[in-house]
């Protein structure tokens, strides 16, 4: 998707000078790799003199129309209905409205695309990225609590922003803002509440889960012309069931396959080798893009990613080419990128603890080793959210509540922000009636995605098993070894004294890396591909033979160690994003 901006001032202002304020917000928002490439949009708001705009690489996206900027997608059944765009609509999207009833805003009931907003005395500032908020109102304080977050978990927390003045829109209320009274509002969205266990057969649902989806990937691919929507695919059943259904509503021939990937020992069945195999049974071709098994400019890569990521999680490991795979996706013309993002979770959790790693959002006192670290002043700011089971909740409905509570709107939406300045992307079984039907099967046919197995099983007829390992390295293993060592440690070194994060904290955790040894990144090459063989062979084992209860007692036994290079590029990310929004805040007032 785009990086979207919306502003409105209380007071009159120059149209001309916040058109000009706009144009260098995209610019900062656009990477380097398609500075002068992609197109932007700034504008007055229509009929309003008073509000603007800005769209991000705009192409192939929409503009204000009927008063409300639609971020995403609606679903084709909704966005037929007359003033459809409203907080019940289907979809993944978010929704910016401006009309002669005053100012509102919203996302989809999962928050799986997100806003965030600004509001004081003399505006009200709504955007995708935080960055644009930081930068248009000048100014930015540090959010400890989202520092210890990201630290502990890799994400920037529940439901808050590395800057205190910036709130996230949560995904169960719309916003209202009264333009005469200068007042802002919210409310709770209608339609959010879930039916029992039990509502829904399953032979119903597989069906109309089809349709819908068919639908939804009818819409989307016929929205662009030939040559512009790229599908990845991997050997995972959510891509894979999107292809199927894609060839069986003879859709697939509008779509480019691709996979990406670092590349693995012969004899390993990864997410290539199947993708390879699936693509070649549709007569397809597939984009085989390989990541590269080591980061020569460490520096580079972080600093392109912790731009692109604003921050919000710090999952680098798909993009240690600093972003070269999305600029040649952006110069082959593909402006669409459909991904098989689900609200629907595998395993079971049985404490707090398992849901907590479910969601990406460990507390530092979920680690054994805790105390190994000088973390205590990052610890106690620290809350547990939403993670209580309800009195007679079930595990699986605790589960699943759970993730699209908290882990869609917190982790995957960041996930497709992170490409937002490249491409639009859409998710087609992102579908709020469709999970709302799901949480009304009985629980035993909730269990590991089974009506998408059932779905795959049959219209995937390529024969292909679903067993493959992942293809993305570890983050950690792009560190453990000599020559990421010596970067941490001088990245370190430089901190101890910084003004941002805690000398103790730095300083232990120098101590701690600078007594470990480390292999040669050719002995660690070797070690990474022997893992990915045990890990096949104990994957294959455990999916076939053991069921989900064992499963996640197993887990639940298992204690769990927060690894001194993972807090350490963790730091070292955290100096960026920080150094990052205090720079970006100063971008206006400089260039004045």
């Amino acid at each position: 998707m785009a990086n979207y901006i919306f502003i409105k001032a209380r007071q009159e202002v120059k149209s001309s000078k916040m058109l000009q304020e706009l144009e260098q917000v995209c610019s900062l928002l656009t990477p380097v790799a398609i500075k002068g490439k992609s197109q932007d949009t700034v504008e007055v708001w229509p009929d309003d003199s008073g509000s603007f705009y800005a769209i991000q690489n705009s192409e192939s996206v929409a503009k204000p129309e009927q008063g409300a900027l639609i971020i995403g997608w609606l679903h084709q059944s909704d966005s037929n209905k007359s003033g459809a765009c409203n907080s019940e609509a289907d979809g993944s999207y978010a929704v910016i409205k401006n009309t002669e009833n005053g100012i509102s805003f919203f996302s989809d009931q999962f928050g799986s695309r997100t806003l965030w907003y600004y509001f004081d005395d003399t505006k009200i500032i709504v955007s995708t990225s935080q960055r644009a908020v930081v930068t248009l109102k000048g100014s930015f304080r540090l959010n400890e609590e989202t520092l210890a977050w990201y630290l502990s978990s890799g994400s920037q927390g529940p439901f808050i922003s590395w800057d205190q003045d910036i709130k996230q829109v949560l995904p169960n209320l719309e916003y209202k803002l009264d333009v005469t009274d200068w007042y802002l509002d919210s409310k709770q969205k209608p339609g959010m509440d879930i039916p029992p266990s039990g509502s829904t057969k399953m032979s119903d649902y597989l069906d109309l889960y089809q349709n819908q989806v068919t639908e939804s990937l009818d819409q989307i691919i016929n929205e662009y012309p030939e040559g512009q929507v790229l599908m990845p695919l991997s050997g995972g059943l959510d891509s894979r069931l999107l292809l199927a259904l894609s060839n069986n509503a003879d859709l697939d021939d509008k779509l480019s396959l691709v996979n990406w990937g670092v590349l693995n020992q012969k004899g390993i069945f990864d997410d290539k080798v199947a993708a390879q195999r699936v693509a070649n049974f549709y007569k397809k071709n597939l984009l085989d893009m390989s990541l590269p098994t080591e980061i020569s400019a460490y520096d580079q890569v972080l600093d392109h990613f912790s731009e692109a990521s604003e921050g919000r999680i710090d999952h680098f490991n798909a993009f240690t080419d600093g972003f070269k795979m999305w600029d040649e996706f952006f110069q082959r013309g593909y402006r669409m990128i459909i991904r098989g993002d689900i609200p629907f979770p595998a395993g079971l959790c049985l404490d707090e603890f398992q849901v907590r790693t479910m969601m990406g959002l460990e507390l530092f006192s979920d680690y054994s080793n805790m105390n190994d670290f000088n973390v205590k002043e990052y610890s106690e700011p620290q809350k547990e959210y939403l993670t209580k089971r309800l009195e007679g909740e079930s595990l699986i409905r605790w589960r699943d509540r759970t993730l699209t509570d908290i882990r869609v709107p917190i982790v995957m939406a960041a996930y497709s922000h992170q490409i937002s300045a490249f491409a639009e992307n859409r998710t087609p079984m992102m579908s709020w009636s469709l999970f709302k039907l799901y949480m009304g099967l009985p629980d035993k046919e909730k269990g590991d995605k089974l009506h998408i197995k059932m779905l795959w099983q049959k219209y995937d007829r390529s024969g292909v098993p679903s067993h493959a390992v992942g293809s993305l390295r570890s983050m950690d293993s792009y560190f453990n070894n000599k020559e990421g060592k010596k970067y941490l440690l001088d990245k370190l070194a430089l901190l101890i004294e910084g003004k941002y994060l805690s000398s103790s904290l730095v300083d232990s955790v120098h101590e701690i890396l600078s007594k470990q040894e480390f292999s040669s990144l050719e002995q660690q090459h070797t070690a990474v591909s022997k893992k990915a063989l045990v890990s096949q062979k104990i994957q294959t084992l455990l999916s076939n033979h053991l069921p989900a209860l064992p499963k996640a007692y197993l887990k639940s036994k298992r204690s769990k160690k927060l690894s001194v290079i993972t807090i350490a590029y963790r730091i070292v990310l955290a100096e960026k994003i920080i150094t990052m929004y205090g720079t970006d805040a100063r971008q206006i007032k400089e260039s004045e």
